[in-house]
């Protein structure tokens, strides 16, 4: 192999750029343009060429640059700092990264390598395989001790797929018992679905859906924490609430940070209408726009408050009086009610349904699936359908209220519901 290895020449470019922004700037923040590079030619050095390692019985097995790395901690050797032991335990307990791709830390010890001529442990034709290329690297390494980095090490949660880092968001809110937000769990990430106008965590302004809780009042929140979220809410009572969020898209860019697409995908958020700013028929003050509906046709019947009952056996009860609202019914005669008879289309979207006025194009009415408490239609009346929904999400409402519908086409009645039933399953959690 040619000393003049390409990525040890791609490192040396990078360092040299570093050391003229040192002299700039004074320090490399996260935002550097040339940090990224740096950690990922270091990473190709040391996950390339690794020698074959073999079991008792002659299998191949898997072999990474971690394990190595891992071990070298706890050898003994004197070329072995604190700095790297702590370095090495630190990212193999760090709960946001979960495989060993993402734990590989830049304090190497190649110089373990050299003076132990470890570097079988390297097919010959890698660079860690080679002394003379190793003294090199290593060299090129010592370098990077001259520059003055100032990171934040808490942002961490992608480094399992790439070293580009995505914006975060680190809020002190005031003691509550509720966020006023909806998350769904993908690949073991928590994605934010839905926010409450008027609550806690909307009150910043800079959460949006699409986002991730990353972190809750210290604890790093991913599926095993699934049940626990309220808990963890709860767990500083009267003291001040501190939230984690990785965004989705930068405050500077108008695209969506890329190891988030898929998990918004999984969700059913779509990235073009959350890159638009129109999502759910919000503008960009989070004000309901007017709307070219491509829903199902229908007529809003009207509505009936159930008070603080919203199951579904209140649907039967809400059809009956309003199509007799002029007829008496002692059980009925509480509830409040109000035949509207609009011309409608009715949405059903990813994260909640939108009810859009079919001459003016606004948007009457927009409820999330975590408001929706239920939906069902009367048996003998095939026509009418109704869903209700609270006043915040359904676990915490106290004030519910009926909304019915009549379509002329039945089927597109059991097509809603239908519709409204699977987004129920896609609704996980409220905090």
């Amino acid at each position: 192999m040619s000393v003049s290895d390409p990525v040890i020449k791609n490192i040396k470019g990078i360092i040299l750029k570093l050391l003229e922004d040192v002299t700039e700037s004074g320090q490399i923040s996260d935002t550097n343009p040339h940090l990224m590079g740096l950690c990922e030619n270091v990473e190709r050095i040391f996950n390339t060429g690794l020698s074959s390692v073999y079991t008792t019985f002659g299998f191949i097995k898997s072999n990474d640059a971690w394990s190595w790395l891992e071990k070298a901690a706890v050898c003994g050797d004197n070329t072995i700092t604190f700095a790297y032991i702590n370095s090495v335990d630190h990212t193999a307990y760090y709960q946001h990264i979960l495989t060993k791709v993402g734990r590989l830390p830049l304090h190497v010890p190649v110089e373990y390598l050299l003076k132990n001529h470890k570097c079988s442990i390297y097919k010959h034709n890698s660079v860690l395989g080679d002394e003379i290329l190793t003294e090199i690297l290593l060299s090129l390494l010592l370098q990077c001790g001259q520059i003055n980095f100032k990171l934040d090490l808490t942002n961490v949660s992608f480094l399992d797929v790439t070293w580009e880092l995505p914006e975060v968001v680190k809020l002190e809110l005031v003691p509550c018992t509720n966020l006023g937000m909806s998350i769904s769990f993908a690949n073991d990430k928590a994605v934010i679905i839905d926010i409450q106008s008027n609550s806690v965590i909307a009150e910043n302004g800079r959460i949006e859906v699409g986002d991730l809780l990353d972190n809750l009042n210290g604890v790093h929140i991913c599926s095993a924490t699934k049940g626990r979220l309220n808990t963890i809410l709860k767990g500083c009572k009267g003291q001040p609430v501190t939230v984690t969020i990785v965004k989705a898209k930068g405050s500077h860019a108008n695209e969506i940070y890329r190891p988030i697409l898929s998990l918004l995908k999984k969700v059913h958020i779509d990235p073009v209408a959350l890159r638009n700013k129109n999502f759910f028929g919000l503008d960009s003050n989070g004000e309901s726009k007017r709307s070219t509906s491509a829903g199902f046709k229908a007529t809003f019947f009207g509505y009936v408050h159930t008070g603080n009952v919203g199951d579904v056996k209140q649907i039967d009860k809400a059809v009956r009086l309003l199509l007799s609202p002029y007829k008496k019914s002692p059980e009925n005669s509480d509830l409040k009610h109000k035949v509207v008879r609009k011309s409608i289309f009715f949405e059903v979207g990813e994260i909640g349904v939108k009810i859009v006025d079919s001459q003016s194009s606004n948007v009457i009415l927009k409820h999330s699936y975590m408001e929706i408490s239920s939906c069902g239609s009367v048996s003998h009346l095939p026509y009418y359908f109704a869903y209700i929904a609270g006043n915040e999400s359904c676990s915490h409402a106290n004030d519910f209220v009926c909304y019915v519908f009549h379509v002329k086409n039945f089927e597109f009645a059991y097509t809603i519901l239908q519709s409204i039933g699977q987004g129920f399953h896609r609704t996980h959690f409220a905090v």
